[in-house]
């Protein structure tokens, strides 16, 4: 039975497992070449430190030109409000591959021609003289800032020690670096260096001087295991930047790397995992009864199908494995069908794309939710919102193409998924999935909170033309495609209006609110933010970019236990230093 409203449950502690044979051989060949560059133990001296930053740097550096990672860029232009601060004018997007065997290259997931490609490569374009010193605006401007310089050395650099800082549990030697005199485009700014193996885990500053073409940017990496911190997330802002002789501009961006982990590691991973269950008795004939009828002949063909996308997804990086987050989002869905009495066959499941742009789709009886939507939802109803949609399409029996029953529809390379899966439905199938969802809603959980949930669709609204490529989907329908085709508008008649000077109403979170991503694994997981009570209007930044400020921890440590999805709370994650 229902038991009212969901209470999010707090997870079990859990660490990530360094036995994967994948990871184990990739650590074992890093962790040689560090015992044959590096003195074993604590550095005596500043200077020692330097050396040993110096050589994790060069190894972190050699050990990379194997992995082809995914680097995701989201850019808002802002303009200023006297009462908001920074508002959004508009944005771009890339989603690519980087291949660091021939030093920073890139090649885009989005199609040539698509919706993302006609607003975004023209403009950008035009733009990249102004921002940055290299000829294409996305690969060679964000992506190149996983690494300070590869002449990162004594010849070129002077180090001033600064102080030991905790960030989150690990404590770092802080390290003032400028380049000198005469060596023009390199590093300047700050490096924290764990205390431990000495790897750098963050760096921010600028390469050159700003208005000629460089950037400020704040670097981060994360942990995957022994001695081995991977490029993870970069900020970049500008509040002044002068675009042309008269033009200033506001920038803002999130750079995400993730999908380290090769296919083949991915597979000898999972050979060696294998366990085989031999049943007891086992028969040669077949039994007629357990034979499918035609009906239940036809569910396992779309399932096929379902598995055989959800599979080829997830194997080129752009749907996470199964996780804690993706329980988070499944007790949600079965409060909305115990609610409704919804029993289908088989089972719905709930899967997380670790994308920036917001978007859900069904994909057969599997629902799809970018990380990007979960983290500016501002509450668990409209979660549920987002998932009754879904649902509603899975209850009307709006089935995906079972063409991909056939495994070779889906031999192609991860770079093609993007235009080889296309998954959208009819404004038609919207509309009816629309009114279904609102009938699961007003008999669920959260039929109190229907004009909450209106709220954030009316934030969705009013965001929409300065936004577009936030709104525009990677794989099925916008959840906005003009005003008039706004998902759920009908709950708007019932929401209040919009108050963008009240620091209580609080109709959609800003971008990485909620979900953090694991860069080895693709594994995904709640992040420990504190719910902050706002100060000014300009603190409720929906939709908009904000600085990444990750709680760095060790894996192969105990994990603490993973935190709830708030619940109708604002939240602000910040750095814990002593």
């Amino acid at each position: 039975m229902p038991k009212g409203k969901l209470q999010m449950p707090h997870f079990a502690s859990r660490a990530i497992a360094l036995t994967v044979p994948a990871l184990a051989a990739f650590l074992t060949i890093a962790s040689a070449q560090a015992q044959k560059d590096a003195p074993s133990g604590p550095a005596q001296t500043f200077e020692q430190v330097v050396d040993r930053t110096i050589r994790s740097e060069r190894r972190l550096m050699t050990t990379m030109q194997s992995r082809k990672p995914i680097v995701e860029t989201y850019i808002e232009e802002l303009t200023t409000d006297d009462e908001l601060g920074a508002v959004p004018s508009r944005d771009f997007y890339f989603l690519g591959k980087v291949d660091m065997q021939h030093g920073v290259d890139t090649a885009s997931f989005i199609p040539a021609g698509s919706g993302f490609g006609s607003g975004l490569r023209k403009p950008l374009h035009m733009l990249a003289s102004h921002l940055l010193p290299w000829n294409e605006f996305f690969p060679r401007g964000f992506a190149s800032r996983m690494f300070i310089d590869e002449e990162f050395d004594r010849q070129h650099y002077h180090f001033d020690y600064v102080r030991r800082e905790f960030l989150g549990d690990v404590r770092c030697i802080v390290i003032d670096v400028q380049p000198f005199k005469g060596e023009r485009k390199r590093f300047k700014g700050r490096v924290w260096v764990e205390d431990r193996d000495y790897n750098v885990v963050r760096f921010n500053g600028s390469y050159g001087e700003i208005g000629q073409g460089f950037l400020h940017f704040d670097s981060w990496r994360m942990n995957a295991g022994p001695n081995l911190w991977l490029p993870a997330a970069i900020y970049t802002e500008e509040n002044n930047y002068t675009l042309g002789p008269k033009k200033k501009m506001i920038l803002r961006a999130q750079t995400r790397l993730w999908d380290y982990e090769t296919q083949k590691e991915q597979v000898d991973a999972t050979f060696t995992s294998l366990e085989v269950n031999v049943p007891q008795g086992v028969k040669d004939e077949s039994n007629a009864a357990e034979e499918p009828s035609p009906v239940e002949a036809q569910r396992l063909w779309q399932r096929q199908a379902e598995d055989n996308v959800i599979d080829r997804l997830q194997n080129a990086g752009l749907i996470s494995p199964p996780g804690d987050v993706d329980s988070v989002l499944t007790t949600v869905l079965n409060n909305l069908e115990i609610t409704n009495k919804i029993d289908v066959e088989p089972a719905i499941r709930v899967r997380i794309m670790p994308t920036t742009p917001l978007e859900s789709i069904s994909i057969g009886h599997t629902i799809v939710i970018s990380r990007g939507l979960i983290d500016v939802l501002p509450d668990e109803a409209c979660l549920g919102a987002v998932l009754a949609h879904e649902l509603a399409h899975i209850v009307l029996g709006q089935t995906s193409n079972t063409s991909f029953a056939f495994a070779d529809r889906l031999l192609f390379e991860d770079t093609e998924a993007l235009k080889n899966v296309a998954l959208g439905r009819t404004r038609q199938e919207e509309a009816s999935a629309d009114e279904k969802a609102v009938a699961i809603l007003r008999n669920s959980p959260y039929k109190e909170n229907l004009a909450r949930i209106g709220l954030f669709v009316r934030m969705l609204s009013e965001r929409e033309d300065a936004l577009p490529h936030l709104i525009r989907p990677l794989l099925g329908n916008a959840v906005a495609d003009g005003h008039e085709h706004l998902r759920l508008a009908a709950l708007m008649d019932i929401a209040p209006e919009l108050q963008m000077r009240n620091t209580t109403q609080i109709a959609a979170l800003p971008l990485g609110s909620r979900v953090q991503l694991d860069p080895w694994s693709n594994q995904l997981r709640l992040t420990k933010a504190r719910n902050v009570p706002l100060l000014t209007a300009r603190e409720k930044m929906p939709f908009e970019l904000t600085p990444f400020m990750l709680h760095l921890r060790r894996e192969e440590t105990p994990d603490n236990p993973r935190p709830a999805l708030p619940n109708a709370e604002h939240t602000v994650a910040a750095s814990e230093k002593p």
